[in-house]
């Protein structure tokens, strides 16, 4: 197995992102549970900052498809 995703164009942590979404997903159905499903969301937020100090609250990253 000698980095197949370096040959598919893709980076590390995207082919680890997908190889995990896939194992999720082959799970059988009682196994399935949000808790399960849950673990590949990632919530992330961003502050701007003017002479170190934030100038809002943080606010959500949109996410892109």
């Amino acid at each position: 197995m000698s980095a197949y995703w370096k040959k598919a164009g893709i980076t590390y942590a995207t082919y680890l992102n997908v190889t995990a979404k896939t194992l999720r997903s082959a799970l059988k159905n009682e196994l399935q549970t949000q808790n399960v499903l849950s673990r590949g969301t990632t919530d992330a937020a961003y502050t701007v900052y003017e002479k170190g100090t934030p100038k809002a609250d943080p606010q959500p990253l949109q996410e892109t498809s």
